[in-house]
């Protein structure tokens, strides 16, 4: 061997035993052990449908089987589903739907499962449309090409809960399953069976599904997926910061929903009754190559009707302070897309996804450059409008 590859070959070795060395990726051990003691995984090779039946264009319906209420249900007793779509098997997105939220006298909540998928239950636009014509051009989907795992919402906890409330007042039955844990284990199980070795996954939700795909459930995937797997969140419009005047409200949501019992024991800032973007801190300190996402309005008139937030000024120094507080932390692997001077809700399953602006950068280029990643992925909010 000439001297000249022996030496290359050494140091090639070296650097190899260089990075190996080096901190590990994606989840830590010490942070798993702490999300199994909580009991975060519990349900992980639970669950698996009763029956799976095809359905147009390469859909699939996944029913689950409610197990006399010790199973995945939905919030008044009726059975869970879940769709797939095998597309592209190393691009994976899993989607959690939203759909309001109940608690306590407070019931503005989808209380059953979708029947069909949103490409086949009528018009649709955003993320479920393989391109946009804006009249003038043809504007590519991002995700276009991705398998698909879609996880309608129905358990009114923001696919956090484990409890059962008995409630006389709610007008949909005696008894509210709050199980959204389950259910969102049992699809996180159904996207393994189905798709075993994504290279990719994005793990999105819109409104609610926000909420869900920034709090337990990219835990889930990290469990399922290992961490050879690049791991992306899209919180669309999921506030996840809440108004902490709201007092009655949010120990109501605490009692209820009962999600507190699955906080790290290292998180010792998280709290059911504090903000719960201090779970995304904990992920992103401890998670080293996840990489996370949030879109909204400044004005999101339907997050400040659930959060009871009066004025576009307040809800818009509520989620600036909450999630730019984040990107501070972690400039590289959480960024925000803030529109303001709109006060439209969601925007991955419109026509926005394609048509939305910020300081002049569309939303779909900025969610091609999230999922690459590409170096100029940009964290935006833009400059303070008032609402028209």
């Amino acid at each position: 061997m000439r001297w000249s590859s022996f030496r290359y070959l050494s140091l090639l070795v070296a650097a190899v035993l260089l990075l190996g060395a080096g901190p590990p990726r994606g989840l830590d051990d010490q942070a798993r052990g702490e999300l199994s003691d909580a009991g975060v995984d519990k349900y992980l090779g639970e669950f698996a449908p009763a029956l799976s039946e095809e359905l147009d264009d390469g859909w699939v319906r996944h029913t689950f089987d409610p197990e006399a209420g010790d199973g995945p249900i939905c919030i008044a007793g009726t059975p869970f589903t879940a769709f797939t779509k095998r597309q592209n098997p190393a691009k994976l997105m899993i989607f959690l739907q939203g759909g309001g939220a109940c608690w306590q006298d407070f019931y503005f909540c989808n209380i059953l499962a979708d029947e069909l998928p949103p490409p086949l239950a009528g018009p649709h636009s955003g993320i479920w449309v393989d391109s946009f014509d804006t009249g003038s051009e043809e504007i590519p989907n991002p995700v276009g090409d991705w398998s698909i795992v879609y996880v309608p919402y129905c358990d009114g906890s923001v696919f956090t809960g484990d409890n059962d409330v008995v409630d006389s007042n709610f007008p949909f039955g005696p008894v509210r399953f709050h199980r959204g844990l389950r259910n969102v284990s049992a699809a996180m199980n159904l996207a393994k069976t189905m798709f075993p070795h994504p290279s990719r996954i994005m793990l999105g939700g819109s409104s609610a599904g926000g909420v869900g795909a920034a709090g337990f459930a990219p835990f889930l995937a990290r469990f399922l997926y290992g961490n050879n797997t690049k791991l992306m969140v899209f919180n669309d419009a999921g506030p996840v910061a809440i108004n902490l005047d709201e007092v009655s409200a949010i120990q109501a949501r605490a009692d209820d929903w009962q999600f507190g019992q699955f906080f790290p024991a290292s998180c010792t800032d998280c709290s059911d009754l504090g903000q719960s973007t201090e779970i995304i801190h904990w992920r992103l300190a401890n998670d080293s190559t996840i990489r996370e996402s949030f879109y909204s309005t400044d004005g999101d008139e339907t997050n400040r009707f659930f959060l009871n937030v009066p004025t576009q000024e307040q809800y818009r120094d509520l989620i600036v302070t909450q999630h730019g507080a984040l990107n501070d932390l972690y400039p590289d692997r959480y960024k925000s897309f803030i529109r303001s001077s709109d006060d439209e809700h969601t925007a991955l399953q419109r026509p926005t996804f394609y048509l939305g602006f910020a300081d002049g950068v569309p939303l779909d280029v900025w969610t091609g450059d999230f999922l690459v990643p590409r170096p100029f992925w940009q964290d935006i909010v833009e400059e303070f409008v008032p609402l028209p």
